[in-house]
């Protein structure tokens, strides 16, 4: 187990235990059996509205909550199309276009030249400006969100050691021991609630060491900012073709987004999972490239990727804030280009075949892609199992990552597919997950039915953490 393992779990108690605390008594003066609602619970997980109200966190969590962000704003691009536009679109771009005629005549833009007239044909503002801010501020925001849960792990027996000075300090002595009783036991209940969610039992190493955390705020900032080159890059690489950054109001049709998200997806996917393939083959061995280049180029390539990544993977454990922890070159190969490639190429495609009005690449269709596979990335290494979010596959990914069981290399998971390469353990891990869940509203509700209160050791079980796996590959790559 390594260092920063977890040393305190839930204590895990079987469902015909006795009770740890006596429940009310009855009219008879006898305590009612607290095995009634383990008995009814079993009772309510068959019943068929019981399942069909846990049947929306059980498709929120196997779809994620970005694809269903984006199955809404396709149905509101069909009811715009069809039924007339909502103005949100028409008023984002004028709203922007002021944003930056304000900017432009600030003293700092002035300075800089960046009120000069030469650089509106680029549309520098829509293409870079506004793509850039939004993809921080989504990654930002996202990571911030998922800090909730680490605020509970402080663990609960570093706690009791100031509790009990607490109790011995003079406004302790003087404070009913109820009181300061019942705001551990919050903690306590807390922390038990949010460690159920977490998939490995590890925490990771900025969450114990500020100075990592800094290093990782550091270089993730950095990261943001080389990001902004590589769209700078591309932008321009777009205005090559015949993508209209200008005349930008008129919505795409109906069928195009899906469809082109659908295929940049697909080409991420790609670009993406044979350089991370390749980073992840174990020194000694013979992946992938090995095949199609030459013994001495297949060694190089290997050595240059897998020294690019190993610094994402200095912790096993994942951290939201940590997604785009990496080296400069792993930013800009993995997770930036990548994602900007399938947007050039749609277009390029468009253009040949002289369909760019309406195949070619929209500049909201460009937003709506870079937004979500920034929040993608961001969900993908909170590392805690949420009714709406599973980000199960990418823990298993960094768990094995280095070893001969690394698995999950893909974004969409098409190529781990194919090639075999597509792990398991967290689908069923998720799978024991969502019964503890469905464990835990049967109890809370065969409770409120018979007015018997659900013990200690009945609240702890439903809310202890499921997997506790027997980790194989303990190294890490420094």
């Amino acid at each position: 187990m390594p260092r920063n393992a977890r040393n305190r779990k839930p204590t895990a108690v079987a469902p015909d235990s006795p009770p740890a605390t006596t429940p009310g008594e009855n009219n008879e003066g006898t305590p009612p059996d607290p095995q009634i609602n383990e008995r009814l619970a079993k009772e309510i997980r068959r019943e068929f509205g019981f399942r069909m109200s846990q049947l929306p966190s059980k498709v929120m969590r196997s779809t994620g909550i970005v694809p269903l962000c984006l199955f809404l704003l396709w149905m509101l691009l069909i009811y715009t199309n069809h039924y007339g536009a909502l103005g949100y679109w028409e008023s984002f771009i004028h709203r922007s276009t002021d944003y930056r005629s304000q900017f432009t005549q600030t003293r700092f833009a002035r300075t800089l030249g960046l009120d000069s007239p030469a650089l509106n044909p680029y549309s520098l503002w829509r293409g870079v400006v506004v793509i850039s801010f939004s993809t921080s501020l989504t990654y930002i925001c996202i990571a911030l969100l998922a800090l909730r849960h680490e605020l509970w792990h402080w663990k609960p027996e570093l706690l009791e050691r100031y509790l009990v000075d607490a109790k011995a300090s003079f406004p302790g002595r003087h404070l009913p021991e109820s009181w300061l009783n019942a705001v551990f036991n919050l903690y306590e209940s807390e922390h038990a609630k949010h460690t159920r969610n977490r998939i490995q039992n590890r925490d990771h190493r900025a969450s114990e060491d500020h100075r990592e955390l800094l290093k990782v705020v550091h270089c993730v900032l950095r990261n943001l900012l080389v990001s902004s080159g590589v769209v700078f890059v591309m932008w321009m690489a777009l205005l090559q073709t015949r993508f209209d950054s200008h005349n930008v109001l008129k919505l795409p049709r109906s069928m195009v987004p899906p469809l082109q998200i659908l295929g940049w997806h697909i080409i991420t996917d790609t670009f993406y999972y044979f350089p991370h393939s390749i980073a992840h083959t174990p020194r000694g061995s013979k992946g992938i490239h090995h095949k199609v280049l030459p013994h001495f180029l297949a060694e190089q390539l290997g050595s240059f990727l897998r020294t690019a990544h190993k610094t994402h993977h200095r912790s096993k454990a994942n951290l939201a804030v940590a997604a785009w922890y990496c080296s400069i070159t792993e930013q800009i190969l993995f997770n930036i280009f990548p994602a900007l490639v399938g947007p050039l190429v749609s277009q390029i495609i468009a253009d040949k075949t002289g369909n760019s009005a309406v195949w070619g690449t929209h500049l909201i269709t460009l937003y709506v892609w870079l937004l979500a596979g920034t929040a993608t990335s961001v969900l993908a290494h909170t590392g805690f199992r949420t009714s709406w979010n599973d980000p199960g596959g990418h823990d298993e990914h960094h768990e094995y990552a280095f070893g001969q069981h690394a698995v999950n290399f893909g974004t969409a998971g098409l190529w781990d597919w194919v090639l075999g390469t597509k792990g398991t353990k967290a689908t069923k891990g998720a799978i024991e997950w969502q019964e503890q869940r469905m464990r835990q509203a049967s109890l809370a509700r065969a409770s409120k039915r018979t007015g018997i209160p659900l013990t200690r050791e009945q609240k702890l079980v439903a809310k202890e953490q499921v997997l506790d796996y027997e980790w194989v590959d303990s190294r890490v790559e420094d």
